[in-house]
């Protein structure tokens, strides 16, 4: 077998969303490595919301974060990319008009309006103890009386819109992409907004550019609305079996949950462990 880049979604589909990596999945990304296959994580969190241990360990060989905007190869920042201060401005303008909490997230954290923190309270949980439990799952927030000057900004989450999705895409068109985001919280209107041009199909070309690879020696794995373009991208596309059920309809391959062994299971099928 030709060695693959195999783009590896985080939550739901590399762990579930508790954060925890299956024993299988660790089993079959190793073993996959020893037999000379690139393991990348591909994730719309941005560089600071990707857990340590996956910063820091030797399972992966490159990380795609940010929804493609930032590409890192072997230790290596090889492409990164960050939100114009005027497009944040007016994206921050427009998100207050419709009564929408946000957050920024950007390589060196999570940033949100100080007057907001009550609300923020409010949407994990209601006290000090549940934000600092979504804070070590979603990454920590700082809240700021400056948002638009927040550094290094990559891309944006949403809660509570006053306005549909597609009345949003629509709104945002000209500088944006805005889909529903992985971690629902309830019945609002909640999701992502990223910079048109980047998404994870994006920073997986970058990536195969920094490393010789080829589109056609890849394998994706999705289980959100964020994966489209990625399982269309890659020559191999595949739906966790918790997926939405349109992300399994596109895909080549579905395979289990993420919580019954469904990486493992599809790293056989595929030939890339035994």
């Amino acid at each position: 077998m030709n060695k693959k880049t195999v783009f590896l979604d985080i939550d739901g589909t590399l762990t579930n969303f508790r954060g925890e990596l299956p024993e299988s999945a660790e089993y079959a990304l190793r073993e996959a490595a020893k037999r000379g296959h690139d393991m990348v994580i591909c994730s719309g969190r941005t560089y600071a919301q990707i857990y340590a241990w996956i910063r820091e360990s030797d399972l992966f060989q490159g990380i795609v974060s940010g929804a493609g905007t930032m590409v890192r190869s072997r230790g290596e920042i090889v492409f990164r990319r960050y939100v114009e201060h005027e497009k944040t401005s007016m994206l921050l303008d427009y998100l207050d008009e419709i009564g929408s909490l946000y957050f920024l997230q950007g390589d060196s954290g999570i940033y949100c309006p100080r007057d907001r923190r009550e609300e923020v309270l409010q949407l994990f949980g209601g006290t000090e103890e549940t934000l600092e439990e979504k804070s070590k799952l979603l990454g920590r927030i700082t809240f700021t009386d400056a948002p638009k000057d927040s550094p290094e900004v990559n891309k944006f989450v949403f809660y509570g819109a006053g306005r549909s999705i597609r009345q949003m895409q629509e709104d945002l068109s000209k500088y944006f992409t805005v889909v529903e985001t992985s971690f629902k919280l309830g019945d609002t209107v909640d999701g992502e907004i990223t910079m048109n041009g980047y998404d994870k199909a994006f920073g997986m070309q970058r990536y195969l550019d920094a490393n010789g690879g080829r589109r056609e020696d890849t394998i994706a794995f999705g289980d959100g609305p964020n994966d489209f373009e990625m399982l269309d991208y890659a020559q191999v596309g595949v739906a966790m079996g918790n997926a939405l059920p349109a992300l399994k309809k596109t895909a080549d391959l579905v395979t289990d949950p993420v919580d019954e062994d469904g990486l493992m299971h599809a790293f056989q099928k595929l030939g890339l462990i035994l």
